[in-house]
């Protein structure tokens, strides 16, 4: 078989994720792909969660349409986790259960799976306590997918290094699970492998793509799904990044700023909700031209919504949040090692137009985990026209045609001026006060005004915005995508050949500014579905506003759910029944 997906289901509390992430190490380091993704609920223990880890031994897109395996370690494990179960798939239960075979039947429907009642909890006591559970279902599903045990080993071992005291048994509870009596197998030939492969979340790769672009502080106040940006930093204080946990969102972004003012390259990182109250200091930035990044990870709204739960609500708020008009890119990376790559050139910009930069990620972005390749060492930074040598008559906010001026760090001699949060003339002295309305206060309020949004246009001409990405670029159906529905939308390209029906995606990962007339023509007199995760089809407003091209035809979800490639073409493949 091509590959293999494994669901370990159980409560909040019972480990879940610690043994799937162990599990999909292991799983790594015997040569697969692997894409992984957790569900969990916003509270400590109990619940119904689960932890889905896919391996293959070709590029995996998405978690997958499929269960083969799901280990349940309570009844709600099962009883949560049947929708993706078919006649192929395997159930193992801790025998403590029961026998859930007619549960089983009636949950599926009367699919003839197989299922397994298994002591797994009775098997983990002998090793050393009922702790050790979640490391033996670790071998038992080793042993089925055929892993190497010092693959395993070795896993634990890099796992629990600042916890050796608890290696020995955890080994020994994964070789009793491994060595357990099970005719169960599921083989996946795996291809030589090629170079190294990091198994990373989205918010992983964030944090060290920023730290390889130069990065040298990051403000945050903890709010999900971007936490763990910051628990990256604290964990890796090797790397030369100042951070910091302030009160609120509101502060964290006028850190960055100040940092940024003062000349270091700066980040704060929030959801949909920190957001809200970073909005005003926004604007800030965008008057003092100020080159900051922001991370915006969305989660399920409005209000604190679903707060562990996946959604792409928030693209119409960033690119039009804050008063008035002033310069700012909104950049979407489509996975993972978009999310790494993407933060260099999110810093380039910031500095090379002096403008905010919002990097829209969200909840399966940043949490699923995914082995890829990555080269730190490509990558480039430009900090733009930043000057440090004196100058007679410095203008820190000078109108020229590109709309750019020239940028001093403060305290530079003879660079000296002004940082106003009022409007302001080249020097940065004030035109609201006693020169607003006047006809000198007039004239500079439209010349720096213009200049400003001047920016705009000089980073399209420039090349930093890119183009969509076209995917079958002679297809007869296209799904307008962006963001992390891209790769579901790729797996259905696939799954609509095998219908004979040829498809392609377009999707953007840019999405503002906007490539106006060169979008347009890339979409006019293609036949169109959007294609993303809210309510509204944001995008294909988005789309309508700028490129004036209207999509009728919609595929949206907005549960909480990421959408999957079986979802979309099957409902890709209604709409073209419709018609």
């Amino acid at each position: 078989m091509d590959d293999i997906t494994i669901r370990i289901a159980g409560a909040n509390g019972d480990g879940i994720e610690s043994a799937a992430r162990i599990l999909a190490k292991a799983i790594g380091k015997n040569g697969f792909h692997v894409f992984g993704f957790r569900s969990y609920q916003s509270i400590i223990r109990g619940g119904s969660v689960w932890f889905q880890v896919r391996a293959s031994n070709k590029k995996l897109y998405s978690i997958g349409n499929r269960i083969d395996i799901l280990v349940s370690i309570d009844i709600d494990g099962i009883r949560n986790n049947t929708e993706m179960l078919d006649e192929n798939s395997v159930v193992i239960y801790d025998s403590k259960l029961g026998n859930l075979d007619k549960m089983l039947n009636e949950l599926t429907k009367g699919k003839r799976l197989k299922s397994f009642g298994i002591p797994i909890l009775d098997n983990a006591i002998k090793v050393g306590g009922s702790i050790y559970r979640n490391t033996y279902i670790i071998g038992l599903i080793g042993k089925i997918m055929g892993l190497s045990p010092d693959s395993i080993h070795s896993t634990i071992k890099e796992v629990f290094a600042k916890k050796p005291d608890v290696i020995p048994n955890n080994i020994n509870a994964a070789d009793a699970g491994y060595t357990a009596e099970s005719d169960l197998r599921f083989k996946i030939e795996v291809n030589e492998r090629k170079g190294d492969k990091y198994l990373l979340t989205g918010n992983d790769a964030i944090a060290i793509g920023a730290a390889a672009a130069g990065c040298k502080f990051y403000a945050a106040y903890p709010m999900t799904p971007a936490s763990t940006i910051l628990e990256w930093f604290a964990a890796h204080e090797n790397h030369g990044v100042m951070y910091k946990q302030p009160e609120d969102e509101i502060t964290a972004i006028n850190m960055t700023i100040g940092a940024a003012s003062a000349g270091v390259r700066a980040m704060c990182g929030t959801s949909g909700g920190g957001f809200s109250l970073m909005v005003e200091a926004l604007g800030l930035a965008g008057m003092l031209e100020v080159p900051i990044v922001i991370i915006e990870s969305q989660r399920g709204g409005p209000s604190t919504g679903l707060p562990t739960k996946t959604e792409q609500g928030d693209l119409l708020f960033v690119t039009h949040a804050s008063q008035g008009d002033f310069p700012r890119v909104v950049i979407a990376p489509r996975n993972i090692e978009e999310c790494f790559y993407e933060m260099s050139n999110a810093f380039n910009i910031a500095e090379r137009y002096q403008c905010p930069v919002i990097v829209l990620i969200d909840m399966f972005l940043s949490e699923h985990i995914e082995t890829i390749n990555v080269d730190p060492s490509s990558i480039k930074i430009d900090r733009g026209l930043l000057v440090d040598k004196p100058k007679n008559d410095f203008k820190r906010y000078e109108i020229t045609e590109s709309g750019i001026s020239p940028r001093s760090i403060p305290g530079t001699k003879g660079l000296a001026f002004v940082a106003p949060s009022d409007e302001h003339d080249e020097y940065g002295n004030l035109a609201s006060d006693v020169a607003a309305g006047t006809p000198e206060g007039i004239e500079i309020r439209k010349r720096m005004h213009a200049k400003r949004m001047r920016k705009l246009d000089t980073m399209l001409k420039d090349g930093a915005i890119k183009m969509p990405l076209v995917i079958n670029e002679n297809a007869d159906i296209f799904m307008v995508t962006f963001g992390s529905a891209t790769n579901s939308c790729i797996e259905a390209v696939e799954i609509l050949k095998g219908k004979g029906i040829s498809a392609g995606v377009i999707s953007f990962s840019y999405m503002f500014p906007m490539h106006t007339e060169k979008v347009k023509s890339l979409l006019s007199g293609k036949r169109l579905v959007d294609v993303e995760c809210n309510y509204s089809a944001q995008l294909s407003k988005l789309i309508k506003m700028y490129a004036g091209i209207e999509i009728k035809d919609a595929i949206l979800k907005y549960d909480g759910e990421q959408i999957t490639s079986r979802e979309i073409s099957e409902n890709m493949y209604k709409i073209i029944n419709q018609k």
